[in-house]
């Protein structure tokens, strides 16, 4: 990979006219003026108002997702006259619609800015989903399924680069887990609510699983709307569009140390909008790096979106109602939840991210050893299997997105990054919808064994992954002139310029 040059000048050009910017090395020098106390205290404010936010949209992205296995147990094959494999289809079109727009809808997000283009998607996709219930046959269902595609492309990318702008790298891998608390919840909740709309029946002649439609998409549209009205623009502007410009979230001094905290801790960074080329999104692209971390993501998700997908449909195949299978398909992913958030804070707080990788790639290979075995067992041993498959459910790809983003040196990389492994968790949902086939039921020998290929495959590749970074830092302790990262800042509290440079490690 190409490292920042180092810099031999004695000043630096801002941009601005003919005036000097100081380079200080951040490693050595003590720039923040600013306490400790005052850091903590801007920092709580960004967890209880950009990562709420955040985080709600991504539960509607994934209620909106995520609800066709509610519908499964319902009449929707029936109604449509379809079959299970051709579910699989309309669920590959909508990860394929994803993975067609995603660079590009992060692209279009730098120019416009998250507030607006992130909204809009919201709601588009929520009404996307609400219209799925006037669906009356497949060609609509594929339709449908590829256009809320196409509409939520970009979104995750686009807010875990925007979360990026706000947090230093110490402080991502716990934010990341609670951002994805959104999907999580969504996950383990949607079934909640799935059974309970679902008990309504055929409610004034309209099934169950079109009421499913209508109620979850209402909500993606509310969330869209709350999510423009009081989402901060950007880093250095905290006022809403709800606040018409007359107020702010955070003070002149908390914007001013919200801005540079971030850029002494990454100089490379950028908090207002980024200009990305060609060129930055060919370069990234072909980076091996950043296509392993992709690969461990693609591997890893592969079962997680099979078993999501098809969880309530194997629990009510033990011998449970349509409403019991989906409030007990639940459980799973609330223990995940719980999970991701420790194992987050165990990255951050270690300042490692492979251990925890490590725990929940071993824990999913041990979980469908246990469900490809599963069939000799009790109903009540298989629905403990399923639960414990489910457990770990996104950990992994969480974790790992963490890390990849602690790894990219420019902010163009990690904007294209975070779009590339989102396309791999993607493309991980149009194989996962294909894992569990009619033809395999009610056994799924041929879907539990091809889950339990992939998780020791992920085993390998983390291993392999945080090698090349040890060993990587190891040469870098040996060269005389480690390479650097730098960046350009505004003015400091007291009017000086200052160009920040820090040396760069890898993570681990």
């Amino acid at each position: 990979m190409e490292t920042e040059k180092i810099f031999s000048d004695t000043a630096l050009k801002t941009g601005r006219g003919d005036e000097e910017a100081v380079p200080i090395d951040v490693d050595s020098s003590t720039v923040a003026d600013w306490t400790e106390e005052e850091e903590r205290a801007v920092k709580r404010k960004i967890d209880f108002i950009v990562l709420p936010i955040l985080g709600l949209a991504f539960f509607a992205l994934q209620m909106d997702r995520g609800n066709i296995s509610n519908a499964l147990t319902s009449t929707i094959t029936q109604d449509l006259g379809v079959d299970t494999n051709q579910i699989n289809v309309g669920n590959s079109l909508l990860s394929a619609g994803i993975v067609i727009l995603e660079i590009p809808s992060n692209i279009l997000l730098q120019r416009v800015g998250p507030q607006r283009w992130l909204s809009g998607q919201i709601v588009a996709w929520g009404l996307v989903a609400l219209f799925q219930n006037f669906v009356t046959n497949y060609g609509g269902f594929l339709a449908t399924r590829l256009l809320l595609g196409l509409c939520e492309a970009g979104f995750i990318p686009g807010a875990l680069y925007t979360m990026s702008t706000w947090y230093k790298k110490t402080e991502s891998s716990l934010r990341i887990s609670i951002f994805f608390l959104g999907n999580l919840i969504a996950l383990a909740t949607s079934s909640l609510i799935g059974a309970g709309i679902l008990s309504m029946g055929d409610r004034y002649g309209v099934a169950g699983w079109r009421w499913l439609f209508i109620v979850e998409g209402t909500i993606t549209v509310g969330i869209g709307i709350i999510f423009i009205l009081f989402l901060p623009p950007s880093v250095g502007n905290g006022s809403p569009l709800i606040s018409f410009g007359r107020w702010s979230y955070f003070s002149r001094r908390e914007s001013y140390i919200l801005v540079r905290r971030v850029l002494l801790d990454d100089p490379a960074k950028v908090t207002n909008h980024l200009r990305i080329s060609g060129g930055d999104v060919w370069t990234t692209v072909k980076n091996p790096r950043i296509l392993v971390h992709m690969l461990i993501t693609l591997t890893a998700t592969v079962p997680v979106n099979a078993i999501n997908t098809y969880g309530p449909s194997v629990i009510k195949s033990l011998g449970y109602g349509t409403v019991r299978a989906n409030a007990m398909a639940s459980v799973g992913p609330f223990v995940s939840a719980l999970m991701v958030v420790v194992l987050g804070w165990l990255c951050d707080a270690a300042k490692l991210r492979t251990p925890s990788l490590l725990f929940a790639a071993v824990w999913s290979l041990i979980a469908f050893a246990c469900l490809r075995e599963a069939w000799k067992w009790s109903a009540g041993r298989k629905y403990a299997a399923v639960v414990f498959s489910m457990a770990v459910n996104s950990t992994i790809h969480i974790i790992n997105i963490g890390w990849l983003s602690a790894n990219c040196q420019q902010p163009q990389e990690r904007s294209i990054a975070m779009a590339m492994i989102i396309m791999g968790a993607n493309a991980a949902g149009i194989a996962g919808s294909q894992v569990f086939r009619t033809q395999d039921a009610p056994l799924y020998m041929n879907a539990f064994t091809g889950c339990l290929v992939l998780s020791a495959a992920v085993v390998v590749e983390i291993l392999g992954q945080a090698a090349w970074y040890y060993l990587s830092n190891r040469k870098l302790n040996k060269q005389e002139e480690s390479p650097v990262v730098t960046g350009t800042t505004d003015e400091t509290s007291d009017g000086h310029k200052v160009a920040l440079v820090r040396k760069w490690r890898w993570a681990l």
